[in-house]
């Protein structure tokens, strides 16, 4: 399998694999980062791999909920939640993400922004 690494600002995303009906792979989030408020069109998994990571949901009013994920825990974000992805402390933070459905048209858009 050929993982595909997108540089970003905030770390960096791998994109280990993507077709029609899932997607999976990994975001780094810097120290003291955080991954700009973005959602999916579909269900997506948060695996806490490495560190401690801060998620803040959005509701429809705008209203937000942090939720912090240590390591080993597992976190489901319902389709059209938006969310940021962040790294609130001085250490490595690792999650694997699955979205189970298309978001290749959003990967796309990451390729075309990343650093490397």
């Amino acid at each position: 399998m050929n993982f595909e690494t997108c540089q970003i600002d905030e770390g960096k995303i791998v994109i280990a694999y993507s077709d029609e009906n899932m997607s999976i792979g990994f975001l780094e989030i810097n120290p003291n980062s955080e991954y700009k408020k973005h959602n999916r069109p579909c269900v997506e998994t948060l695996f806490q791999i490495k560190g401690t990571g801060t998620m803040i949901l959005f509701d429809k009013n705008g209203t937000s909920e942090e939720i912090i994920i240590n390591e080993g825990d597992e976190l489901e974000i319902p389709a059209g939640k938006y969310h940021i992805h962040a790294n609130q402390t001085p250490d490595a933070c690792v999650q694997m993400w699955k979205a189970k459905g298309d978001i290749r048209e959003i990967l796309n858009g990451i390729r075309k922004v990343r650093k490397n």
